[in-house]
């Protein structure tokens, strides 16, 4: 038997100051799902069929995941400790907050 598509949520609990991770039936999100804009991640080696996945990409990963979580925390930003490959403009992510 199949198991049902899954949808992973990642969000920042404000309460706790945890990173938060649940794993939920995609059917139970797919209308959200549909309404949102939905980022494709690029891995290391897109172009190749059936790549590995590496340590590389899940750092990637995880960076993007929490990033995007400052864009509606400040407080949190202040805690990222590590480096991107551009610096971040919080400038955009801050006006986004007032429409």
């Amino acid at each position: 038997m199949t198991k049902p598509p899954r949808a992973a949520i990642f969000f920042y609990d404000e309460d706790s100051q945890e990173f938060k991770v649940c794993n939920v039936q995609r059917s139970q999100v797919q209308a959200l799902i549909d309404r949102a804009m939905a980022m494709p991640v690029l891995l290391e080696e897109q172009n190749t069929p059936n790549a590995a996945i590496t340590d590389e990409d899940a750092r990637r990963l995880g960076g993007m995941l929490m990033l995007m979580q400052g864009t509606t925390n400040p407080d949190l930003r202040e805690r990222f400790k590590f480096t991107t490959e551009r610096p971040m403009n919080w400038e955009s992510a801050n006006r986004g907050e007032q429409g």
